[in-house]
């Protein structure tokens, strides 16, 4: 980009521009390549409601809030608000099916809290098993239940063998 184009040029366009190049410069590397003062630069750079903001490096279109609200109506507000949640919700409907539906195809397990109990004493115990069963165990933990962990499904077992034969006594 040189001078002439950069006066010329549509501001949307030129602020898209100037943000590429700020991306490898700063301001004043800017202005010197398009050959002007960095003062004019600045200035010219306002136009359209552009502000630059140094913590991003960009120009970004400012946007007057006081003028867009008191131009609203509360009840403009509440449509505009539901429009964009609505649109958000075409937009992504298949993505939202998809995790609904595996959701519902994946079995629910609620632990009991009893495992979760912060007050409890710990112990380490070493338990001998049959390899067989403690790889269906591993794997099924793995598949199904990878955000626990398998001493805490093994404990919710242990919980469930309790309250089975307990009541039998």
């Amino acid at each position: 980009m040189n001078k002439d184009r950069f006066f010329t040029m549509d501001v949307d366009k030129r602020a898209e521009e100037i943000n590429k190049m700020l991306v490898n410069s700063d301001l004043k590397g800017v202005a010197e390549a398009l050959g002007l003062a960095y003062s004019t630069f600045t200035k010219s750079m306002q136009t359209g409601d552009y502000t630059y903001i140094a913590r991003e490096n960009q120009y970004f279109k400012f946007i007057r809030d006081k003028e867009l609200l008191g131009t609203m109506k509360p009840s403009d507000k509440a449509t505009t608000g539901f429009q964009e949640e609505l649109t958000f919700l075409k937009e992504n409907l298949e993505t939202l099916k998809s995790l609904v539906s595996t959701v519902n195809e994946s079995p629910t397990l609620v632990l009991d809290k009893d495992i979760y109990n912060t007050k409890a004493k710990y112990v380490n115990k070493n338990l001998k098993l049959n390899e067989n069963i403690y790889e269906k165990f591993s794997k099924l933990c793995e598949n199904q239940f990878p955000h626990l962990k398998i001493q805490d499904l093994i404990a919710e077992s242990l919980l469930e063998f309790i309250n089975k034969y307990q009541e039998i006594e």
